[in-house]
């Protein structure tokens, strides 16, 4: 009986150390990997605003700004309105708001849009609501806000900065297998 007690004591003592400490043990929680916080201006840069809207421009004053986990970043000319500016958001997912979420969030915005255009090859999915493109990908919603027409010119102008945006969410978040939209 006594070696039974010894047993079961010094198990207890070894699943009790294995439960505690920082270092991790048997029953720690596995460390999550940190979530890139992504500023807009590393997804479509001036360069890129110049090569496509035709003008160079100059990032807003203030900078990109952070709500959340919403950033923004404004691109205008220098001087001011002598040329559209350029807006660039995005949503992205956090440790408390999940891929299927901010897809509702983009699926809700988009039945809200009458005259909603969806595109091919841009992202997991994305549409054109004039003056705007919305991209959802790797768990972000991208939108680009370009000008105010809506002619050809500006459909062209919206996917081309899209696809420099997507390509460049694509190399920040790696691919989110069983993460995608349902």
């Amino acid at each position: 009986m006594k070696k039974l007690l010894l047993v079961l004591a010094s198990l207890a003592m070894i699943i009790g150390l294995c439960a505690c400490g920082g270092g991790g043990g048997l029953f720690a929680k596995p460390t999550p990997t940190p979530i890139p916080e992504i500023d807009p201006a590393t997804l479509i840069t001036t360069d890129d605003v110049a090569l496509n809207a035709g003008y160079t421009p100059v990032i807003e004053e203030s900078g990109t700004s952070r709500n959340g986990n919403v950033g923004t970043v404004l691109y205008r000319s220098e001087p001011i309105g002598q040329n559209d500016t350029v807006t660039v958001k995005v949503t992205q997912f956090t440790d408390t708001i999940d891929y299927q979420m901010l897809f509702d969030q983009y699926e809700q915005e988009k039945s809200k849009r009458s005259s909603a255009e969806l595109v091919e090859g841009i992202g997991q999915e994305s549409y054109i609501a004039f003056p705007t493109i919305h991209v959802y990908d790797r768990g972000c919603i991208i939108e680009i806000t370009a000008g105010s027409g809506s002619d050809d010119n500006q459909k062209t102008l919206l996917k081309n900065l899209a696809i420099t945006a997507a390509g460049r969410l694509e190399s920040i978040i790696p691919d989110n297998t069983g993460q995608n939209k349902e």
